[in-house]
């Protein structure tokens, strides 16, 4: 009995364990879409904004004009790259929380399983043990008409 209790306690940590895992797994996962849809931002800007350039190249545009925004696009493009490593960064981060929760997931199987062959084989002794019984009260009872 102390066993068993031991793997409910060991089955209930698990399960804590699987709830930290799912909790970190969804924060991981709005990170993600976060960076992702800052990025997607990003981008529509930076098409907006050669859009814009190439309308006032149309209309004519100074020399300084022009490098201030070849200027300002570089800088654009240098937030856009940054912004795409903080993307990677946090599909590495969703990627390794759902490692830990897959990792958690199969501990907690493990109890489970480990958990029901105990009570299957308490089940089968017991049962083994109300079959002798029932077998000695027989043999008692057949003994006793005998005589």
């Amino acid at each position: 009995m102390a066993s068993a209790s031991a793997l409910n306690m060991l089955f209930d940590l698990a399960s804590e364990e699987v709830d930290t895992a799912a909790k970190n797994v969804a924060i991981a996962n709005k990170a993600l879409k976060e960076a992702k849809e800052k990025s997607k931002m990003l981008q529509g800007y930076k098409q907006d904004y050669i859009d814009n350039f190439n309308q006032q190249l149309k209309a004519g545009l100074g020399k300084e004009a022009h490098l201030n925004y070849q200027y300002f696009l570089q800088n654009l493009q240098q937030v856009i790259s940054g912004q795409e490593d903080v993307v990677v960064s946090a599909q590495y981060e969703s990627d390794k929380v759902r490692e830990v929760l897959q990792a958690a997931q199969r501990k907690k199987m493990s109890y489970e399983v480990l958990i029901k062959r105990a009570e299957k084989e308490a089940m089968a002794l017991a049962n083994k043990r109300d079959q002798k019984m029932m077998d000695e009260f027989a043999a008692r009872s057949a003994r006793n008409r005998q005589v």
